[in-house]
């Protein structure tokens, strides 16, 4: 599928603390029942030293943006010294309700442990769910 089909939930960002992107609702069109991914993309993901983490997590909110629910994880990825990079994939589905404004979304990276300078460059999208 060409990444311009995609829909972009967070352009390539680098962050060093918990971060979540601006709140996306979902097309009309878009398969609510069925699952999808939300495909991330990472690279120089280090820390100086000590144990902290990061982790990936689809939010979302079915009263019309006013909470948000940290609903769809990824394991968690440690970070050490040594850049890491790679591609995980959330899968999720969302299913209509009665909401009235529609169902939004978003991505967040949270960040966990004590140790020190930690940081990450990513980007996020929602694909077609992998067979």
């Amino acid at each position: 599928m060409p990444s311009d089909a995609n829909l972009a939930l967070q352009a390539s960002v680098t962050k060093v603390a918990t971060f979540s992107s601006a709140a996306l609702t979902l097309p009309a069109g878009t398969p609510r029942s069925r699952t999808l991914d939300v495909r991330v993309i990472y690279s120089a993901a280090t820390n100086a030293s000590g144990s902290n983490s990061v982790l990936f997590s689809l939010d979302v909110s079915k009263d019309g943006g006013s909470t948000f629910n940290q609903e769809f994880l990824a394991d968690p990825i440690a970070l050490s010294t040594t850049a890491q990079s790679g591609e995980i994939f959330i899968p999720f589905s969302v299913t209509p309700t009665s909401v009235v404004n529609g169902i939004q979304v978003k991505g967040s990276a949270t960040f966990s442990g004590a140790g020190s300078t930690p940081t990450i460059t990513y980007q996020m999208d929602i694909v077609p769910a992998r067979p």
